[in-house]
């Protein structure tokens, strides 16, 4: 067991030096992470799930990624997300950064979680298949009503996603204002149905 799980090991969570479990967590860490079970529907979304509800242990993995440019841990992350057998999906889609964001961070972070979503459940990325076409402002301190401004129109839909059921990846769900536009958009362009996956999910009393 120790030649697969070497004591020692930095937790994927803290980033400190521990005896791992199977999850690439420590102890400590494992027990704090909250499984996802369910969460109110999304516009335009026919079926959404995550890994986790947003905690500081699965938060503290995200940010690892997203702000600190680690990207090995985008494989652990998109190694908890479990897509349901009923989901048919044509193509797997990363909501989209403007390219001012990614010159600016270096990549985006969805992208490279759903291309691990992708490789290890034999599916398609096509991340052409949706653009941020208007540089929208950070989310963070906004209301659920700002977020949906924020985004209106920002995004832009291939015509190839015609008949096509889609794959939304995102790092983690708040209101879910992005990943509701993201799926109006294809929809608009003749897609199919639009499932989503995150690796978290933000209870309201969180945000």
């Amino acid at each position: 067991m120790e030649a697969l799980f070497p004591p020692r090991v930095a937790c994927f969570s803290y980033g400190r030096e521990a005896v791992l479990l199977e999850d690439g967590l420590c102890e400590d860490c494992h027990s704090g992470i909250e499984n996802f079970n369910s969460a109110p529907t999304l516009d335009s979304v026919d079926g959404y799930s995550a890994a986790f509800v947003y905690n500081d242990v699965s938060g503290r993995m995200v940010k690892k990624l997203k702000y600190g440019g680690k990207k090995y841990v985008a494989k652990q992350l998109a190694s908890f997300v479990s897509i349901p057998d009923s989901w048919h999906i044509d193509a797997v889609v990363p909501v989209p950064l403007h390219r001012k964001r990614v010159w600016k961070r270096g990549f985006n972070q969805s992208e490279i979680i759903a291309k691990h979503i992708c490789s290890a459940n034999g599916l398609d990325l096509e991340p052409s298949l949706l653009k941020r076409v208007r540089d929208t402002a950070q989310q963070t301190r906004m209301t659920e009503a700002g977020r949906k401004r924020n985004v209106r129109n920002a995004f832009s839909a291939d015509e190839r996603v015609k008949g096509l059921d889609i794959l939304l990846v995102d790092d983690v769900r708040t209101t879910g204002a992005t990943l509701s536009e993201c799926a109006f958009t294809l929809k608009k362009k003749g897609c199919g149905k639009v499932f989503a996956v995150t690796v978290c999910f933000a209870k309201p009393e969180d945000r």
